[in-house]
């Protein structure tokens, strides 16, 4: 190893030589460097490099032009700029006084580039933190082991900090008394004799112009102090330190008392050292709890994090996926009630931006799942309330995302499927073609997998809020196992019909991922839906197609009890937080609300009276505001009140009497299911008004345009149009599988007293 590692420095250190005596640009230096990093298999950001680079500028090679290539490498990502300023301070700080247009090229490259980003994988981040641990011991001085990135990034910036300080304090002449370790982390090298300084001349105007720039840098120096401090990252990281590591603080803030009370005469320092102290007093003075979305937007924006969190997404700038979160806040916002489900309009947008941004389907899906959990992590202490919106929000995450991710994938095998076909048939061009699809066959699927390993670097992000923290974990094991079948061949896509369900295929792979001892296991063993079963069902998501299925088939056939427990557990978790499900768990419940004419029913009266026990309990198990949010998420509000306006007019009609009620309990009557049913259509037309006071002009007159139950109907039957014109096209049934049970368009003059009732209204 220490072979190899010779063997690239002496690589390193003659390919710079080469592009010094040509006098290269700094671009150019970078391709013939890059080319030393590929023949030593060395990936970027190089800690190797980096390492190599500062050792021989400090102060071997100590020229301007090394100086703007080390520069160009940050701005470029081949060095990790936090590495490289450890790496300096080490160095430069101590020989400041010798070494005056270093240091000052140093202080520029603190602000420049203490807090930029540089796109970076774990294993990287490890080797950095490593090295900057061994350079300035930081494990020693403030005894803790450095075991994760950010820790080696707050404690460098904290000593960086300290350093400049004592560094200044030292140059002015002013003795700081401190018993405290940081002291030492940089030392002080000032008086050192180094090989350099020995070929000076002491006695030529060199000497005077080093004595005024070394007085001119420790001004700059508190001014870049300043300058460091009102940044919002900053604030973060000092804010850390005073919470867990009072003492150190108590440090800084000692010196920054003994700087104030020994300012010196000059006007500029005087304002510089003001800044700085005020600076720093705004951080003891912050309450004790930062704002928790924007300490994770801030330190999901340092330099720790991947592309997707940081500056860009690769070669994409990270504005260039702001519409994914203007999308999702647009869908949170419920004022307008889209065409289509969230799931297509995301599978567009995911397709639209992928070519428009040029970007590779990894850093598509990973900007796709960084903007779906920053909607969540917005809404992570909801305030108490009427209207939750975490559930909804999880929706989007859970359910949504990987939804739309499928047939995004789904899109290409049947691309892929039809250029076979094509191909076979012999048509013009269709060998070229063909052969293109077998090499890009698969690029979508393995970029999800990336995109999900990825993940990983965003731990703050994808710390779930405390109330679902053991629903995310039970979601976390289902994708974990989706993974390790992807990875042993079983990819969960090709080969599939929709009748095993897209969302499970992203979180989990095979209906035997639910654990043996669940409630779920013993309902497809037969046990009786009663007890303490009951309740574990209603309060446990489904893992599986099957049990959804298996509960639709009781909830229809079974006897009153049964029919109302299994549309209770239906309408339970697994409606609201049954991710890996939850597509397929609301169609089931729009059937139960529509249900079909038994084979035995000869009447009178209408055959939904039967079912009076089932549909009060699904009623009642959807009237929550997030279930809501979650049918308008899945695109399904208008096949709802297409569902609700037969119940409103039967029950409606009908004169409330002892025979009207089932055989349980709670006894539920016509006018219970009446009100419950009405009741929910006027939720579904409140949810998608506008405030009335962002609807009323000057004047008083009103502008709002309300949804009307006609174009909820306009927009099911179109659908049912489409869905019907495509019934032959093989590609349509597999995407829409649940679209097969919309049989017939429906008019609201069909429920002639119910739109009375309306129009009374």
């Amino acid at each position: 190893m220490s072979t190899e590692s010779t063997r690239f420095e002496n690589r390193v250190l003659e390919t710079v030589k080469r592009c010094q005596e040509r006098k290269d640009s700094p671009l150019i230096w970078g391709m013939e460097v890059c080319k030393c990093l590929r023949e030593a298999e060395l990936k970027t950001p190089s800690v190797e490099l980096g390492e190599v680079l500062v050792s021989n500028l400090c102060f071997k090679n100590n020229n301007p032009y090394l100086w703007k290539f080390i520069e160009q490498a940050i701005s470029s990502g081949i060095l990790s700029a936090f590495h490289v300023l450890a790496l300096l301070s080490s160095r430069v700080i101590p020989h400041r006084r010798t070494q005056p247009e270093a240091y000052r090229l140093y202080l520029e490259l603190v602000v420049r580039y203490t807090f930029s980003s540089t796109q970076m994988d774990n294993v990287c981040k490890k080797k950095i933190a490593k090295s900057v641990d061994d350079t300035l011991q930081l494990s020693q001085t403030y005894e803790i082991p450095i075991v994760e990135f950010g820790h080696a990034l707050a404690l460098y910036f904290f000593s960086m900090i300290i350093g400049l300080i004592d560094c200044t304090l030292k140059d002015w002449g002013l003795q700081h008394s401190s018993t405290d370790k940081l002291s030492g982390v940089f030392g002080d090298g000032g008086c050192q004799i180094m090989d350099v300084e020995s070929k000076l001349d002491h006695q030529d105007m060199r000497t005077d112009l080093h004595d005024r720039l070394h007085r001119m840098n420790s001004t700059r120096t508190v001014e870049v102090l300043g300058e460091l401090t009102e940044n919002r990252k900053a604030v973060v990281l000092l804010h850390l330190m005073l919470l867990n590591m009072p003492e150190k603080f108590n440090g800084l803030l000692q010196r920054l008392q003994f700087l104030e009370a020994n300012r010196l005469a000059s006007l500029n320092i005087k304002s510089a050292i003001a800044r700085l102290f005020a600076n720093i007093q705004r951080i003891r003075g912050l309450e004790n709890h930062l704002n928790k979305r924007h300490l994770i937007s801030i330190l999901t924006d340092i330099g720790s994090c991947s592309s997707a969190s940081c500056n860009s997404f690769g070669t994409t700038q990270a504005a260039s996926w702001v519409p994914f979160d203007i999308y999702m806040e647009t869908a949170m916002d419920g004022k307008q009630l889209p065409a289509t489900s969230a799931i297509d309009i995301l599978k567009e947008l995911t397709k639209t931006l992928q070519v428009i941004n040029r970007a590779s389907w990894q850093e598509t899906f990973q900007a796709l799942w960084i903007s779906a959990l920053r909607l969540v992590q917005r809404e992570r202490d909801p305030l108490e309330g009427p209207i939750p919106h975490l559930d909804a929000r999880l929706c989007v995450l859970l359910s949504i995302t990987p939804l739309a991710i499928a047939r995004v994938i789904e899109n290409e095998e049947l691309s892929s499927f039809s250029l076979r076909e094509s191909s076979g048939t012999g048509s013009i061009g269709s060998h070229d073609d063909h052969g293109m699809d077998e090499r890009s066959r698969g690029t979508r699927k393995h970029g999800l997998i990336s995109s999900l390993q990825a993940l990983g670097q965003f731990m703050g992000l994808l710390c779930p809020p405390a109330s679902v923290i053991i629903a995310a974990n039970n979601a976390a094991a289902k994708a974990a196992v989706f993974i390790s079948s992807f990875k042993n061949g079983n990819d969960g896509f090709s080969g599939r019909g929709r009748s095993v369900p897209h969302a499970k295929s992203v979180t989990s792979s095979s209906e035997s991922s639910s654990d043996l001892g669940s409630p779920w296991s013993a309902l497809m063993e037969g046990a009786h839906l009663a007890g303490s079963l009951k309740s574990s069902l209603i309060a446990t998501p489904a893992s599986s197609f099957a049990e959804i299925e298996k509960l639709y088939n009781i909830a229809l056939n079974g006897s009153d009890e049964e029919r109302s427990t299994a549309a209770k557990i239906l309408c339970g978790a697994s409606l609201s937080r049954g991710w890996n499900i939850q597509e397929h768990v609301v169609h089931f419940v729009i059937k139960l609300l529509s249900p079909p004419v038994p084979k035995n029913f000869s009447g009178p009266g209408s055959h939904l009276v039967g079912y009076i026990s089932m549909l009060n309990a699904i009623l009642f198990g959807m009237s929550s505001i997030d279930i809501v949010h979650i049918f308008s998420l899945h695109g399904v509000v208008p096949e709802v009140a297409a569902s609700l306006m037969p119940l409103c007019e039967v029950f409606g009609s009908l004169v409330p009497t002892s025979g009207h009620k089932s055989s349980v309990g709670d006894e539920p009557s016509v006018s219970t299911v009446f009100s419950c049913a009405f009741l929910f259509l006027l939720r579904l037309w409140k949810f998608y008004r506008p405030p009335h006071e962002h609807t009323i002009k000057e004047g008083g007159t009103y502008t709002g345009s309300e949804l009307s139950l006609e174009y909820l109907l306009v927009l099911r039957n179109s659908r049912i149009a489409l869905s019907n014109s495509a019934a032959t096209n093989k590609s349509d049934k597999v995407m829409n599988p649940h679209d097969q049970s919309l049989t017939q368009a429906i008019y609201i003059d069909s429920f002639p007293k119910f739109l009375s009732l309306v129009l009374s209204k």
